[in-house]
């Protein structure tokens, strides 16, 4: 077993959210619905660092890529492991004040590994107004989940103006997992 999960796990096990690492499955599924080639990425919670390894494989820049980790020794071994990628120590209920983007430098994606169903729900409030805002339009999160059920409610999505599908279903994930993507809604969604 992963020995910096491990430890992490150990430290505080509310806080990981899960009791093994993400499958390279499910980082590979979180990857391909990410298409990173080109964007600016936003991975809040990587852990140790399986799906950012599967962006940097799926055509991820190093350059492009900013990892928000709140467990600061996984975020000082996410930094040895990823030379180049920016890694930051912090809380994603405060990622607007940690990361303090440049007027009009959003990111095209942002990819979470957070639990969010486990969550307060003032605190998943919180957290997802910053996500958004850090998206431009055309932005998307994407987001894993353990349950059948959606990471984000429909009252939830609809609330923020986004819309969200299931991508993948991974059977070869301890436990199993669904990945969904979440876009702002188009001129197209109300049409339907």
């Amino acid at each position: 077993m992963n020995q910096p999960f491990v430890l992490a796990l150990l430290r505080n096990p509310r806080q990981i959210g899960a009791v093994v690492p993400s499958s390279q499955s499910l980082a590979r599924a979180m990857a391909i619905a990410a298409a990173p080639s080109g964007k600016r990425i936003l991975e809040i919670g990587p852990g140790t660092g399986a799906i950012t390894k599967a962006l940097l494989a799926e055509g991820a820049s190093p350059e492009q890529l900013c990892l928000l980790e709140r467990d600061d020794r996984l975020a000082a071994y996410l930094t040895r492991k990823f030379p180049g990628v920016r890694v930051i120590n912090g809380d994603a209920r405060s990622i607007t004040d940690t990361i303090q983007p440049k007027a009009h430098s959003y990111f095209d994606i942002v990819i979470s590994s957070l639990p969010l169903l486990n969550v307060k729900e003032a605190d998943k409030i919180v957290i997802l107004e910053q996500i958004f805002s850090l998206l431009d339009q055309q932005g998307l999160l994407v987001q894993y989940t353990y349950s059948a059920k959606a990471p984000i409610s429909p009252s939830l999505a609809n609330r923020f103006g986004v819309k969200g599908e299931r991508t993948a279903m991974i059977f070869r994930n301890l436990p199993p997992a669904s990945v969904w993507k979440y876009r702002y809604f188009s001129y197209r969604d109300f049409q339907n």
